[in-house]
Parts: C-alpha cells; sequence; structure tokens
C-alpha cells in the first residue's frame, strides 16, 4: 500500500488560531502533536516512511519538513504544489510521483487529508485493512463514520447493500439542512462521509481519463509540474466521485471528525462538570455549556456565558454562540476585504532557518523574536528603507556585515544599517534566540533582496 497526505487548506474554519499561512492541519488542540503529525502516525501504523507521500505547498513545505523531522520521519516524500488547485489535481501529482516509481496498477492508494481527527487508531486501521480487499475487488472506497449528532456541515453517504465488511454507496448527500440531518440520524442508514479515499492505481487511472482529461500522466514530471497551475480548480469528489461508479464504503467507528468549526472543536473535548472545554489561561464563572480557549498567554475570563465559543489568540478574538460555528468564514471575508493580515500571517511564521514571532509594530517599526536553528543561517541579504537592531539572547550568532565576520553573544547586539549586506548563522549546537528590531518608512516583506 502505498499512502498520499493531503497538506493544503486556507486556514479559514478555525479562525484565529488558523490562517492561510498556518492552516488548522499544524494546530496543538487535541494532544502535544498537530493535527499532521497525527495523521502521519497512523499512516506508519500501515506502511514503513518511505511509502508516504505528502502533497503540500510552498509556503508550508518548511512548517511540513520541521514537523516530520519531530517525528523522526525524514523518510517521507515531499512533493510541493506550484500552486493550489483543490484536491483532484493534488491527487494526480501524488498519483503521478507513484507512476514514474514504477508502481504496479494493482498496487492499493490510500488518500489522507492531513487535518483530521481520529481518536481510535485501531480501528481506522481495521477499517483500511477490509477497505483493501474490495479495491481488490474494483471498488473505489470511501469511510464512513456513524453520524454522532445531527452536523449540517459535513456530507453523508446514503448505504446501499451490503458488500464484504462495507456497503455500496446508493448516494451522497452533501451539507442537508438541520431538519434532514436530524431525520438522517434519527433514521439511521446513513454515514457522514469522511474524505478519506482508498483505491488502486489502475482504478483510479481510469477514472481521471474518463472524467478528468485534462491530466496526462503521460507527461515528465518536469512538464506535469509546469502545467499544474492551469489545471482546473475541484475537488476529487466534484471531478471524480460523483461521476464514477462501484463506489463503496466502509464504516469507520473510530471519533472521526473533520474539525471543521469550532463547535467540533468543543465536540471532541473533554468537558468539567458544567459542560465547559477549557484550555490555556482561563476563568470560569457561572458558564456552562461553552468552549474557553485562550492562546499566546493571555488570560480569558468569561462570566454568566451560555453555549458560547470564545477563542482568544495571540492577536484577535472571536466570540460566537455554538449554532453560528460554520460562519467564521463571513468574518474573515470582511477582514478580506479590508486587507487585514491577520486573516493571512499568524504572529508566528515558520521559515527554512526556524521561525519569527511578532511581538509588536506600528506604522514604521517593527519588534520579532527570531528563531534560528542549530545549523542554519538567514542568508545574505539587504533591505532597503529599514533598519535593524539585534539582540541575541541565547546561542552564538555568526554575523557577516559585508565583508566584516564577527561574534555576537546572549546579551550582546549588532545593528545593520539601510541597503547594508548581511548574514547570521548559527554555528552552536543549540538554537539561536534574536530579538529584532525593524525601523524604517517601509517594513513590508517584499523590501528584502537575496544577494546570490
Amino acid at each position: 500500500m502505498k499512502i498520499i497526505i493531503l497538506c493544503g487548506g486556507s486556514g479559514t474554519r478555525l479562525w484565529p488560531l488558523s490562517r492561510e499561512s498556518f492552516p488548522k492541519q499544524f494546530l496543538r488542540i487535541f494532544s502535544e502533536r498537530s493535527l499532521f503529525q497525527e495523521t502521519v502516525l497512523r499512516a506508519l501504523r500501515l506502511v514503513g516512511e518511505s511509502e508516504i507521500t505528502v502533497i503540500t505547498g510552498e509556503r508550508y513545505r518548511w512548517i511540513v519538513t520541521g514537523e516530520l523531522e519531530e517525528l523522526g520521519a525524514k523518510g517521507v516524500k515531499v512533493l510541493t504544489e506550484p500552486a493550489g488547485r483543490n484536491t483532484a489535481p493534488a491527487v494526480a501529482l501524488g498519483i503521478k510521483y507513484l507512476l514514474d516509481l514504477g508502481e504496479s496498477h494493482e498496487e492499493s492508494v490510500l488518500v489522507l487529508p492531513s487535518d483530521h481527527l481520529i481518536k481510535d487508531t485501531d480501528r481506522f486501521v481495521e477499517a483500511v485493512k477490509s477497505g483493501v480487499r474490495l479495491t481488490q475487488e474494483g471498488y473505489l472506497v470511501l469511510f464512513g463514520e456513524h453520524p454522532a449528532y445531527p452536523e449540517t456541515g459535513y456530507g453523508y453517504i446514503k448505504l446501499g447493500k451490503g458488500v464484504h465488511s462495507g456497503y455500496e454507496v446508493e448516494r451522497f448527500e452533501e451539507k442537508p439542512s438541520r431538519e434532514r440531518a436530524e431525520e438522517y440520524v434519527r433514521k439511521g442508514g446513513y454515514l457522514w462521509n469522511c474524505g478519506i479515499f482508498l483505491f488502486s492505481l489502475g482504478r483510479i487511472l481510469e477514472d481521471y481519463e474518463r472524467f478528468f482529461p485534462e491530466v496526462d500522466f503521460q507527461l515528465s514530471l518536469e512538464d506535469f509540474l509546469s502545467r499544474f497551475p492551469y489545471l482546473p480548480d475541484i475537488s476529487f469528489d466534484y471531478a471524480i466521485l460523483e461521476k464514477t461508479e462501484r463506489i463503496a464504503v466502509v464504516p469507520l467507528r473510530a471519533g472521526w471528525s473533520d474539525v471543521g468549526s469550532w463547535k467540533a472543536v468543543y465536540e471532541n473535548m473533554g468537558k468539567d462538570e458544567r459542560g465547559n472545554v477549557r484550555a490555556g489561561d482561563t476563568v470560569t464563572i457561572d458558564t456552562e455549556g461553552s468552549l474557553v480557549f485562550s492562546q499566546g498567554g493571555r488570560i480569558l475570563a468569561c462570566i454568566g456565558v451560555r453555549d458560547c465559543l470564545v477563542i482568544n489568540s495571540e492577536d484577535a478574538t472571536l466570540i460566537m454562540d455554538k449554532e453560528s460555528a460554520q460562519r467564521v468564514r463571513e468574518v474573515v471575508a470582511l477582514l478580506k476585504e479590508r486587507k487585514d493580515r491577520r486573516v493571512y500571517e499568524a504572529p508566528t511564521c515558520f521559515t527554512p532557518f526556524g521561525k519569527t514571532v511578532l511581538l509588536d509594530e506600528g506604522s514604521d517599526y517593527r519588534i520579532k523574536k527570531v528563531v534560528v536553528k542549530p545549523g542554519a543561517e538567514i542568508p545574505l541579504q539587504m533591505h532597503h528603507h529599514r533598519t535593524k537592531h539585534w539582540i541575541v539572547l541565547r546561542g552564538t550568532a555568526k554575523v557577516t556585515l559585508e565583508a566584516k565576520t564577527f561574534f555576537v553573544h546572549e546579551n550582546e547586539s549588532f545593528f545593520v544599517r539601510k541597503s547594508q549586506p548581511y548574514r547570521i548563522e548559527n554555528v552552536g549546537k543549540i538554537p539561536l534566540e534574536m530579538i529584532e528590531v525593524q525601523s524604517g518608512e517601509y517594513l513590508g516583506e517584499d523590501d528584502v533582496e537575496l544577494i546570490s
């Protein structure tokens, strides 16, 4: 078996914790590991590292590789999309890679979203193994969770006749009304569509040829990638599932959730005696049935709150009743109209050298904490519109300013003038931590000139 993990996203549904630069698969809500890391660990229960391929975007590649390093899973292959084009092209890229490796058309391929919660890994593994038998009989296999409540934000699968350990799919029902969702739960015979796909390589090639002919698997990988940005922006569900035949579904029964809203976060976390979920530095008085979530060291206090979702991030706060959880995207849309950077960027940004944390900013200054990993460097560059003061908090920085190279230690500092080339290297064994103070008339990220 080969496994493709899809790791894209827009970072809207769990705003303000998730952002375009840091979508929900990288959040650490349910454990000390991210949803992406948990997905990789589940995949490793089925196959070895070399059998796993992650499809991600360029802006997430450094986060992905860093999280794989944390797991000690450096053998996982990471492929970067040249542009985000939804799940049908992303799956096609993974298939193209497997074909270039010379994989057999009988090989089973499992496609996993990277941002789902699955509480019972043992049952997940059992379900996947059951599904492999169905792929050998020509089925495209889905996985469905028994509805725990009438969720209107999920797609539903109507069960047909039984086949081995699963059922044939009679039809799909997309995001029903509240009344219909309640009927599905009451009557039974429906499963939540988990968005996990399992198929043989030969079967999926036939489906792409019939229903998504814009994909040409005969191209070289270089040409495939060059044409990738021009493929239709369409999901695997719309491009393939809704058009093909012979689809089966295997019940999962593993505590699955796509964590598609803050209400889903609430439903999947432990409650106190008053039905509250509390995380971070929080105080609740006369509060019931609510999610109270604080990140970034700020205290969050709630008094007399009922059935609400209150989320406090480092730079934004969201408050809503639980039944409005699907409306977060409306807030995101309004902020996009204002071109508010808090839609796109989190205060913590991951980079090839490590990470940066925005501490404060104004119209003509910006203060960041910068962490450089051992052996990494901030490459030779300069800025035309800002100066920079650097203060070393921990570790040792090897600094190059024009033709001069010197070392800067804890509680020492150095200054970079406008248009002055500089490089900062971490030659030590521990992370290099610094405070960076930028000052100037223009502080846009495009005021960076890399010097080769």
